[in-house]
Protein backbone atom coordinates (compact mmCIF):
# COMPACT_ATOMS: atom_id res chain seq x y z
CA UNK A 1 0.00 0.00 0.00
CA UNK A 2 1.38 3.38 -1.00
CA UNK A 3 0.23 6.55 0.70
CA UNK A 4 0.72 9.80 -1.18
CA UNK A 5 1.94 12.46 1.20
CA UNK A 6 0.65 15.88 0.30
CA UNK A 7 1.98 17.97 3.18
CA UNK A 8 5.02 17.24 5.36
CA UNK A 9 5.97 19.37 8.38
CA UNK A 10 9.70 19.25 9.09
CA UNK A 11 10.32 20.75 12.54
CA UNK A 12 13.79 22.20 13.06
CA UNK A 13 15.77 23.85 15.85
CA UNK A 14 18.96 24.58 13.84
CA UNK A 15 20.88 21.75 15.53
CA UNK A 16 22.87 18.97 13.84
CA UNK A 17 19.80 16.75 14.32
CA UNK A 18 17.77 19.30 12.34
CA UNK A 19 20.38 19.38 9.58
CA UNK A 20 20.01 15.61 9.26
CA UNK A 21 16.20 15.87 9.14
CA UNK A 22 16.29 18.54 6.41
CA UNK A 23 18.70 16.45 4.32
CA UNK A 24 16.45 13.41 4.78
CA UNK A 25 13.33 15.37 3.87
CA UNK A 26 15.01 16.78 0.77
CA UNK A 27 16.10 13.36 -0.43
CA UNK A 28 12.95 11.45 0.44
CA UNK A 29 9.95 13.68 -0.14
CA UNK A 30 7.80 13.36 -3.20
CA UNK A 31 8.04 16.22 -5.66
CA UNK A 32 4.28 16.60 -5.37
CA UNK A 33 4.36 16.94 -1.58
CA UNK A 34 4.48 20.33 0.08
CA UNK A 35 7.43 20.46 2.47
CA UNK A 36 7.15 22.98 5.30
CA UNK A 37 10.25 23.74 7.38
CA UNK A 38 8.91 24.86 10.77
CA UNK A 39 10.99 26.54 13.45
CA UNK A 40 9.49 27.32 16.84
CA UNK A 41 10.79 30.24 18.88
CA UNK A 42 9.98 31.17 22.46
CA UNK A 43 7.10 33.62 22.75
CA UNK A 44 9.43 36.29 24.17
CA UNK A 45 11.28 36.34 20.82
CA UNK A 46 8.17 37.41 18.94
CA UNK A 47 9.74 40.80 18.13
CA UNK A 48 11.51 39.55 15.01
CA UNK A 49 14.96 39.06 16.56
CA UNK A 50 14.71 35.27 16.24
CA UNK A 51 13.99 35.49 12.54
CA UNK A 52 16.82 37.95 11.91
CA UNK A 53 19.25 35.87 13.98
CA UNK A 54 18.46 32.64 12.13
CA UNK A 55 17.90 33.89 8.59
CA UNK A 56 21.29 32.47 7.55
CA UNK A 57 20.19 29.04 8.87
CA UNK A 58 17.08 29.14 6.69
CA UNK A 59 19.30 30.06 3.75
CA UNK A 60 21.56 27.09 4.53
CA UNK A 61 18.53 24.78 4.64
CA UNK A 62 17.38 26.22 1.33
CA UNK A 63 20.75 25.29 -0.16
CA UNK A 64 20.42 21.72 1.19
CA UNK A 65 16.97 21.41 -0.33
CA UNK A 66 17.92 22.84 -3.70
CA UNK A 67 20.71 20.26 -4.08
CA UNK A 68 17.93 17.67 -4.30
CA UNK A 69 15.63 19.93 -6.33
CA UNK A 70 13.27 19.99 -3.35
CA UNK A 71 11.12 23.03 -2.68
CA UNK A 72 9.94 24.13 0.74
CA UNK A 73 8.07 26.80 2.62
CA UNK A 74 9.84 28.23 5.67
CA UNK A 75 7.87 29.40 8.67
CA UNK A 76 8.52 30.56 12.23
CA UNK A 77 5.88 30.15 14.91
CA UNK A 78 6.09 31.25 18.54
CA UNK A 79 5.32 29.35 21.74
CA UNK A 80 6.05 25.99 23.39
CA UNK A 81 7.66 23.75 20.73
CA UNK A 82 5.56 20.58 21.09
CA UNK A 83 2.26 22.45 21.32
CA UNK A 84 3.11 24.70 18.38
CA UNK A 85 4.22 21.78 16.18
CA UNK A 86 1.03 19.86 16.96
CA UNK A 87 -1.25 22.88 16.44
CA UNK A 88 0.49 23.94 13.24
CA UNK A 89 0.39 20.42 11.78
CA UNK A 90 -3.31 20.14 12.55
CA UNK A 91 -4.08 23.59 11.11
CA UNK A 92 -2.16 22.70 7.95
CA UNK A 93 -3.80 19.25 7.76
CA UNK A 94 -0.33 17.68 7.58
CA UNK A 95 0.13 14.13 6.39
CA UNK A 96 3.38 13.64 8.32
CA UNK A 97 5.63 15.34 10.87
CA UNK A 98 9.41 14.87 10.71
CA UNK A 99 11.55 15.54 13.79
CA UNK A 100 15.15 14.92 14.75
CA UNK A 101 16.34 13.23 17.91
CA UNK A 102 19.32 14.64 19.76
CA UNK A 103 20.23 11.22 21.16
CA UNK A 104 20.20 12.35 24.77
CA UNK A 105 21.55 10.25 27.62
CA UNK A 106 19.44 7.58 29.31
CA UNK A 107 18.69 9.91 32.21
CA UNK A 108 17.37 12.62 29.90
CA UNK A 109 15.21 10.08 28.04
CA UNK A 110 13.53 9.17 31.33
CA UNK A 111 12.21 12.69 31.65
CA UNK A 112 8.70 12.84 30.26
CA UNK A 113 7.88 15.81 28.11
CA UNK A 114 10.60 16.09 25.49
CA UNK A 115 9.36 17.71 22.31
CA UNK A 116 9.75 14.60 20.15
CA UNK A 117 8.02 12.33 22.67
CA UNK A 118 5.12 14.72 23.16
CA UNK A 119 4.60 15.21 19.44
CA UNK A 120 4.77 11.45 18.84
CA UNK A 121 2.20 10.71 21.55
CA UNK A 122 -0.30 13.44 20.65
CA UNK A 123 -0.09 13.88 16.88
CA UNK A 124 -3.11 13.11 14.70
CA UNK A 125 -0.87 12.11 11.77
CA UNK A 126 2.20 9.86 11.45
CA UNK A 127 5.38 11.15 13.08
CA UNK A 128 8.87 10.18 11.97
CA UNK A 129 11.61 10.76 14.52
CA UNK A 130 15.04 10.44 12.96
CA UNK A 131 17.90 9.50 15.23
CA UNK A 132 20.91 11.45 14.11
CA UNK A 133 23.95 9.26 13.39
CA UNK A 134 26.78 10.06 15.81
CA UNK A 135 29.16 11.03 12.99
CA UNK A 136 26.86 13.89 11.88
CA UNK A 137 26.57 15.66 15.23
CA UNK A 138 29.23 18.26 14.56
CA UNK A 139 28.33 21.47 12.75
CA UNK A 140 30.14 24.69 12.12
CA UNK A 141 28.66 27.54 14.06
Amino acid sequence: MTIALQKIICAVDFSAASDFVVRYAAAMHSRSAELIILSVAPEENNDGTFLKKHLHEFSRYSDMLSQNKAHAIFTVQYGAPAAVILDYAKAQNADMILLGSHGNTAIARLLVGSTAETVMRKAFCPVVILKTPANTLTTAE
